[in-house]
C-alpha cells in the first residue's frame, strides 16, 4: 500500500509539522508491514503485535534521523526527532490501551526507544542506506517478539525483504516532506499568522465601475 506523504498547497512548514506528518507515516508503514507478515503466514499474537510495532517504529525513527542529517541543522534535527518520537509514543499508547488495556505504555515505548537509539548508533549507513548490521539488529529484535516456530525464519524475512522495503518507503517520504520552500520555527509561524491580514479586511485588488 502506498503511503501518501506530500504536502498540499503551502510549502512553508515547521519542524513540528514535518515531525507530526512523519509520525503518521511511520505508523502507517508499520501497520502495512504487520499485514504483510500475517499474509506471509507469520503468527503474531495479540501481545506480540505491539512488540513488533515498537521495533518497527524505533527502526523507522532511527532511519529518519540518519536521512535528515545532511539536510537539517542540528537543532532542527533534534526537534524533528523529538516530535516524531513523542507522537509515535502517543499513537502507541492510544492503540495499546485500546487493544490490550490501561498502562504506562508511553513510558515503556520511550524507554525502549532510548535503548534502541543507543544500540543503533553502533551501526552505519553506507551510501545513505542502513548496512547489514543495522538491518540484522532490527531483525533480531523482531525475532524476540515471534513464536519459536516463526523465529527460525523471521530474521531472513526482515533483512532481505521487510526492512529494505520499509526503509525505501520512509526514505521517499522524508525526501518529499523536507523538500519544502522554507522550514520555520513555531514562533515564526505564530508571527506570520498574527501579521496576516484577515480576508474580510483585505482591500480589493481591482474594481469594476458600472
Amino acid at each position: 500500500m502506498r503511503v501518501r506523504s506530500k504536502w498540499h498547497k503551502t510549502q512553508v512548514k515547521t519542524i513540528e509539522d514535518i515531525g507530526g506528518a512523519m509520525a503518521f507515516i511511520c505508523w502507517r508503514i508499520t501497520k502495512n508491514h504487520l499485514e504483510d507478515l500475517i499474509n506471509e503466514g507469520f503468527t503474531i499474537e495479540k501481545e506480540q503485535v505491539f512488540d513488533v510495532i515498537q521495533e518497527y517504529l524505533c527502526f523507522l525513527i532511527q532511519s529518519v534521523d540518519r536521512l535528515v542529517f545532511k539536510d537539517l541543522s542540528t537543532e532542527q534535527r533534534q526537534k524533528l526527532i523529538y516530535k516524531l518520537t513523542k507522537q509515535s509514543a502517543l499513537y502507541y499508547q492510544e492503540n495499546k490501551t485500546e487493544r490490550i488495556g490501561n498502562g504506562n505504555h508511553h513510558k515503556a515505548f520511550i524507554n525502549t526507544y532510548n535503548q534502541r537509539s543507543q544500540d543503533y548508533s553502533e551501526y552505519e549507513f553506507i551510501d545513505n542506506k542502513p548496512n547489514y548490521r543495522f538491518l540484522r539488529y532490527f531483525g533480531d529484535k523482531i525475532k524476540l517478539a515471534m513464536t519459536d516456530v516463526d523465529a527460525k525464519w523471521i530474521v531472513q524475512q526482515m533483512v532481505e525483504i521487510q526492512a529494505p522495503k520499509a526503509f525505501e518507503q520512509i526514505s521517499q517520504s522524508v525526501a518529499e516532506l523536507i523538500s519544502v520552500d522554507k522550514i520555520i520555527s513555531e514562533k515564526q509561524q505564530t508571527r506570520r499568522k498574527k501579521a496576516k491580514t484577515p480576508r474580510s479586511k483585505r482591500k480589493p485588488t481591482s474594481s469594476t465601475k458600472l
